[in-house]
């Protein structure tokens, strides 16, 4: 799991994207890494940002985010929420 940094990614739609990476994960069972970030935003006063999910592709400068697949979600969510509860944050 990473310390908070930030990453500049690749969107699906070719362009850049910053997100601030809050920690990563493995899933032995399903073979894949994905990633716990959140979009940065460029507002000051922009008081609100959500955690999303992804799967890791890719690695260095070709590093993409995807989605979750919607058999692997179920699973995904609850590897994320035993984090929390490891961290001793409420789900």
């Amino acid at each position: 799991v990473y310390m908070t940094k930030t990453l500049t990614v690749n969107d699906p739609k070719g362009g850049k994207l910053n997100v601030s990476v809050l920690g990563t994960f493995r899933i032995p069972d399903l073979n894949k890494q994905y990633i716990m970030y959140s979009i940065e935003d460029v507002n000051p006063d922009n008081k609100s940002a959500a955690v999303m999910l992804g799967e890791v592709i890719g690695e260095g400068e070709n590093m993409q985010i995807g989605g979750l697949l919607k058999s692997e979600k179920e699973m995904v969510v609850a590897y994320y929420n035993e984090i929390l509860n490891q961290l001793g944050e409420e789900e």
